[in-house]
């Protein structure tokens, strides 16, 4: 095993704790809600963020990612609208990401993976009648031709439908179709320790028992009064809805705190299986994170833990995962990231097991936005087994991100 940048743990954990605790003066993505003190809800039409932009973040991501308006240069004139009209009041936003990805072991000198691929292309489309009620439907396609003949039902599919009242005492909201779970932060890359994982691509396990990519079917019900927020769901996680196993039994439940300086919140989620037909009769994952910001620095982290429960002889499979980043944004279309992620895939009593299990991730990251509407993303991220036994991995990728 090679040794790693010794004092990266040491300083990750005080990432997290100034986050929650520290709270600093003031001057959503998490890194968006961590830098204006804004809740996701701000700039989206969904409380926990992603999906179709309203008003106020379009205007966000028209200004560069700032809440100023871009008044110099040649994006001071831009008078652009996600908004139909004010008689058809819908609205419309658009996402793909293209990549390129390459990646190398240490001990080789040529390159293992290089490759194009879109992650994701996407149209939102969200319909507000009224303040109490919105409508939001994303079409989706991952352009991955194996998963056509695999059945999946093509190309395109929907990946998030739910319909949105609100307007109840306390801000509270019902959410009812297809939506994400609302468990911890809803990032935007899922390959960070506390969601898909790091290791997922070469076929190693996901921390959440879940694709975190992908929406379940069920209801939300939320609130936020004087900073504090809530949201529960009810949804199917591994139940499927006509299949041998139709009882839906993931329950999710978050509750934190925001304020202009900072925000923090606790997140529990727990499935379990009546028939028992998937490898593990229950899950539960529960988790805390943090975020705040200082001038033009963003410091977010987050840690969980999660145990599997075997549906046969009763055994338990323990997992542990948490990261921590720095953002520093010198401009409105710079931001430069450094990331720790930490990942036990299995808290086994065999201790070379465990270390077998244990892996973290060192990342230096970056985002410019040359103009409105298009970023470009890159990444230098080196993989660091504890096993001296498994191979570390070097990857590199350059993306581009269209989102309107």
């Amino acid at each position: 095993m090679r040794s790693p940048v010794r004092f990266a743990p040491v300083l990750a954990v005080a990432c997290v704790l100034y986050a929650v605790v520290v709270a600093p003066r003031a001057r959503g993505l998490p890194l968006y809600a961590g830098r204006t003190g804004l809740m996701c809800a701000s700039c989206h039409f969904d409380p926990n963020g992603g999906g179709p932009r309203n008003e106020f973040g379009f205007a966000f991501a028209k200004n560069r990612h700032a809440l100023a308006p871009d008044t110099g240069g040649a994006w001071k004139d831009l008078d652009l609208t996600n908004r139909v009209g004010d008689r058809m009041p819908v609205y419309l936003g658009l996402n793909q990401r293209f990549m390129l990805l390459t990646t190398r072991g240490i001990t080789s000198r040529n390159i293992d993976d290089f490759a194009f691929f879109n992650m994701e292309n996407g149209l939102h489309v969200a319909f507000q009648p009224h303040r109490r009620l919105t409508l939001v439907y994303t079409l989706d396609a991952f352009s991955n031709l194996s998963g056509v003949a695999a059945g999946s039902g093509g190309p395109f599919r929907s990946k998030e439908a739910f319909g949105m009242i609100g307007g109840f005492p306390g801000d509270a909201y019902i959410k009812v179709g297809r939506i994400r779970t609302p468990f911890g932060l809803r990032m935007d890359d899922h390959t960070v320790a506390t969601r898909n994982a790091f290791i997922d691509a070469s076929g190693g396990p996901a921390f959440m028992p879940y694709d975190v990519r992908e929406s379940d079917m069920g209801f939300e019900l939320g609130a936020d009064k004087g900073g504090f927020f809530g949201r529960a769901a009810f949804t199917n996680g591994h139940a499927a809805e006509f299949g041998s196993d139709p009882y839906a039994e993931a329950k999710t439940v978050k509750l934190g705190y925001n304020h202009p300086w900072f925000q923090s919140a606790v997140s529990l989620y727990d499935d379990f299986d009546k028939f028992g037909s998937d490898p593990f009769q229950r899950t539960t994952r529960w988790g805390a994170y943090g975020l705040t910001h200082w001038r033009d620095v963003v410091v977010l982290g987050e840690w969980a833990a999660g145990t599997d429960r075997a549906d046969l002889d009763g055994g338990t499979h323990n997992l542990l995962a948490w990261y921590a980043e720095a953002d520093y944004a010198p401009r409105r279309w710079v931001n430069v990231r450094a990331r720790y992620d930490y990942l036990v895939a299995d808290r086994s009593s065999d201790l070379a097991l465990r270390e077998e299990s244990t892996y973290r991730r060192y990342a230096l990251e970056g985002e410019l936005l040359p103009v409105p509407f298009a970023e470009l993303r890159w990444t230098l991220r080196y993989i660091d087994p504890r096993a001296s036994s498994v191979a570390d991995d070097r990857q590199a990728y350059l993306q581009m991100h269209f989102s309107y």
